[in-house]
């Protein structure tokens, strides 16, 4: 995706939070992002978490990619980030998110297919800050999975 094709490169005004409530005006559509992906979380939460708890040239994991929110807002903030998912439509979805060019935004993404529980692709304590989203579990049959802890 080119700089031409994009409207907007970050929210506007925008502020970190400064609480611990966070509420949004909207849910926010700058650069690549948007509200298509199931599931998906505003693009503002990963951007406070990535601003306040990583510098730039950082390494964040989103170990969730799902829609790629979080690969985007790393990107955006010069934030190098792993995102992993078990799903080749969410690694698909990630690449094509990420793949845009803007002045500024120098953050390099590293898409991997993989599963959460095992994240033996890391090789090192080389992760600055963990941002990810997990899965909600309603979208998953958790009672054939955990029938004790989910009982039908």
């Amino acid at each position: 995706m080119q700089e031409s094709s994009i409207m907007q490169w970050e929210p506007q005004g925008f502020q970190l939070e400064t609480t611990s409530i966070w509420s949004f005006p909207e849910r926010g559509s700058w650069a690549t992002h948007n509200g298509k992906w199931r599931g998906n979380w505003s693009p503002y939460i990963p951007r406070n978490i990535i601003l306040r708890y990583s510098q730039p040239g950082d390494l964040v994991l989103d170990q969730f990619a799902g829609g790629g929110t979080t690969l985007v807002e790393a990107k955006l903030l010069n934030r190098n980030i792993i995102g992993i998912d078990t799903s080749d439509a969410a690694l698909a979805e990630c690449a094509t998110k990420t793949e845009f060019s803007h002045n500024g935004a120098n953050g390099r993404v590293f898409i991997k297919r993989g599963d959460a529980r095992n994240l033996s692709l890391i090789l090192d304590e080389s992760i600055d800050l963990i941002c990810t989203h997990p899965p909600y579990a309603i979208l998953f049959n958790t009672a054939k999975i955990y029938p004790k802890i989910y009982p039908i």
